[in-house]
C-alpha cells in the first residue's frame, strides 16, 4: 500500500463514489462512466517491479505456467476490464499491460471504488451491453452473478491446450478457503481469486514482547500477554493498552494519548466483516442454511442460538469502541491503519491482509523499534474472501479474457505482486516459496509476506466452515452484505441498541433474501 494512497484514500472513498475512472483506450465508454482527461497509467511506486529469480523463476518454471506459456491468442478482439481504484489497481496495471504486449490484444481498464462496483457492474452485465470483457468480482457475489458469467473451468475446456484438467491441477495450490468462496453452492468454481483479504490481528509485537508490560498485565488480568484467542481477552488487551498522555508504554513517558485497539466502525463495507469475525468465531450465523437429504439449501434461518450470538457479538462491540481512538465511528480501514501505523495504537484485533506492507514499513519509521506481527482473530473464521476477474457472457473476447484472468491469479504474478510494493497473495505456494528461497531475505519476506503463515493457518482451520457461511450461498448475498453496513453500523455508535440491531438484521434478512433470493429465510421466534 503506497504512501500517496493513503493520503488519497479517504478522498477517494468520499468523493468517487458515484463515478468511475477509465484507463487508456478506445473502446466505447458504459453509460455513468466519467472520462479523465489524461489517460490513467502505472503510477509510481516505492518500488519496481521484480523478475522472477532463483528458486522463484525455477518453481515457476515447474509449474509450467507464466506469461510466457499463455498461447497464441486467435481473437485479437480488444478487452475491456474492470479493477479496484485503490492499491490494488495500481500494482496489476503494469501485469495487465504486460499481457497486452505478449499477446497483442488490446486492453483497457477502468477503476472503480469498492463501494460503487457491485451496483455499476451489475447494471452493465444484467443489461448485457458486453461494456466489460472482465468484472471484478467480490466472492459474496459469486452465486448472484453466477447467470452473467462463464465459469473459468467451461472457459479452460474450450481454450487451454491442456483443458480444465491443467487448471485443475493448478488449484491445489491456492487458498482453500478462498477457492470456496469463489464456488457457488452447487460446486462450480466462477473464477480464480487474485487478491485476498482476510482479516488478522495486527499487533505491537515489541509492545508484546516487553518484559514490564507482560509483567504488569499478569498481574492485572491473571493470565500470559500474547495474541489473543477469544475475544474477551482482545477486550481486556484493549483495556490494559488504552493510556493517557503522561502515562508510560515500555517504561517511557507518552506524550499523547494511545489507544488498546483500531477499529473500523463508519458506514462503510467494513464494520459488518469486523462483526463476520466476531459471529462466526463464536460459532454463530447471519443465518444458518437449511439442506435437504441431498444436502441442497431450502432455508436460510436466523436461530434463536444465531441472534444469542448476534446479541453477544453487538454488545462486545460497542464496549469495545471504548478502546479505539476517537474517529471511529466514522473509521474505515484507512483511519484503523494510520493510527496503527503512526503509533497510537496497540492492536488492529481485526484487519485485511491488504495493509501489511505499509504497516510495516511506515510503523517502522514513525515508531523507532516498533514491530508487527499477524496473528489469527480469535475463533479463526474472520470475514474471508476476495476479488477474482470474472468471464462475462457478453464478452467478445471469451479467449482473451479467459487468459488474463488465468495470468493475474498465476504463480507468476502472484509472486512478483508482493515484492513490487505490497499485494494480498491467493496462493499457499507463493509464501511457502517466497519463505524457502534463499534470495529472499528475512526483511524483504517479512515486508511482503509476513502475515502468510497466518492467513494459510486460518485457510486451514477456517475452510470447512465456509459452505455454511450466508455470504457464500446465497444468491442475494450483494444486497444483504449492503444492508449489514448499515445495521452494524449503527449498533456500533448508539443509534440502535444490540437487542434493536439482531431485530433489524432478521427483517432485513427475510426482507432482502425473500425478495431477491431463490429460497426463503425466516426468522426463529
Amino acid at each position: 500500500m503506497k504512501k500517496y494512497q493513503r493520503a488519497l484514500a479517504l478522498l477517494l472513498a468520499l468523493l468517487l463514489l458515484a463515478f468511475t475512472v477509465m484507463a487508456c483506450g478506445n473502446k466505447e465508454t458504459p453509460a455513468d462512466t466519467t472520462d479523465t482527461t489524461e489517460p490513467i497509467g502505472p503510477q509510481s511506486t516505492d518500488k519496481e517491479d521484480v523478475e522472477l529469480t532463483g528458486e522463484a523463476a525455477e518453481v515457476a518454471a515447474e509449474k509450467g505456467f507464466g506469461l510466457a506459456d499463455i498461447p497464441e491468442i486467435s481473437n485479437k478482439e480488444p478487452i475491456n476490464v474492470m479493477v479496484e481504484a485503490s492499491g490494488s489497481g495500481d500494482t496489476i496495471v503494469s501485469f495487465i499491460e504486460k499481457f497486452a504486449e505478449k499477446t497483442g490484444v488490446e486492453v483497457t481498464y477502468e477503476m472503480i471504488v469498492m463501494t460503487s462496483a457491485y451496483s455499476k457492474e451489475l447494471n452493465e452485465l444484467q443489461a448485457g451491453t458486453g461494456a466489460y470483457d472482465l468484472v471484478m468480482v467480490e466472492t459474496s457475489w459469486t452465486n448472484e452473478w453466477k447467470d452473467y458469467l462463464i465459469d473459468i473451468g467451461t472457459a479452460a475446456e474450450e481454450y487451454d491446450p491442456k483443458g480444465k484438467a491443467g487448471l485443475e491441477a493448478d488449484l491445489e495450490n491456492y487458498d482453500s478457503g478462498l477457492l470456496r468462496c469463489a464456488t457457488t453452492t452447487d460446486g462450480v468454481l466462477m473464477g480464480l481469486p487474485y487478491y485476498s483479504y482476510p482479516l488478522f490481528q495486527y499487533i505491537r509485537q515489541d509492545v508484546f514482547e516487553d518484559e514490564t508490560e507482560k509483567a504488569a498485565f499478569k498481574e492485572k488480568y491473571g493470565y500470559d500477554l500474547a495474541p489473543a484467542t477469544t475475544w474477551d481477552q482482545i477486550h481486556d488487551q484493549g483495556e490494559f493498552f488504552t493510556r493517557k498522555k503522561g502515562d508510560t508504554l515500555k517504561g517511557e513517558v507518552l506524550d499523547h494519548d494511545i489507544y488498546g485497539l483500531a477499529m473500523m466502525a463508519g458506514q462503510f463495507p467494513h464494520v459488518q466483516d469486523e462483526m463476520a469475525a466476531r459471529i462466526w468465531g463464536m460459532g454463530g450465523h447471519f443465518a444458518t442454511p437449511v439442506r435437504d437429504a441431498s444436502g441442497e439449501i431450502t432455508e436460510f434461518v436466523f436461530t434463536k442460538e444465531d441472534q444469542e450470538i448476534m446479541l453477544q457479538a453487538c454488545k462486545d462491540y460497542v464496549e469495545d469502541m471504548k478502546y479505539s481512538p476517537p474517529g471511529t465511528e466514522n473509521a474505515f480501514w484507512d483511519f484503523a491503519g494510520s493510527q496503527f501505523a503512526a503509533g497510537n495504537a496497540i492492536i488492529m484485533p481485526d484487519q485485511y491482509n491488504g495493509l501489511w506492507t505499509w504497516m510495516v514499513t511506515d510503523l517502522a519509521a514513525n515508531v523507532p523499534g516498533a514491530t508487527v506481527v499477524a496473528a489469527p482473530v480469535p475463533g479463526m473464521q474472520p470475514y474471508t474472501g476476495g476479488f477474482f476477474m470474472g468471464i462475462s457472457k457478453d464478452s467478445a473476447n471469451i479467449e482473451a479474457s479467459y487468459w488474463l484472468a488465468r495470468y493475474i491469479a498465476s504463480y507468476e504474478a502472484q509472486y512478483e505482486m508482493p515484492l513490487s510494493g505490497g499485494w494480498p497473495v491467493t496462493r499457499f505456494d507463493v509464501v511457502e516459496s517466497a519463505q524457502a528461497n534463499p534470495d529472499v531475505d528475512e526483511a524483504t519476506y517479512h515486508e511482503a509476506f509476513g502475515y502468510g503463515e497466518a492467513q494459510i493457518e486460518t485457510a486451514e482451520y477456517q475452510t470447512p466452515y465456509i459452505n455454511d457461511y450466508l455470504h457464500f450461498n446465497s444468491d442475494a448475498a450483494g444486497k444483504l452484505y449492503d444492508e449489514m453496513t448499515t445495521v452494524f453500523h449503527e449498533n456500533a455508535v448508539g443509534v440502535h441498541t444490540p437487542e434493536e440491531t439482531v431485530k433489524i438484521w432478521g427483517e432485513k434478512l427475510v426482507d432482502v433474501q425473500n425478495t431477491y433470493g431463490s429460497v426463503p429465510a425466516s426468522v426463529e421466534e
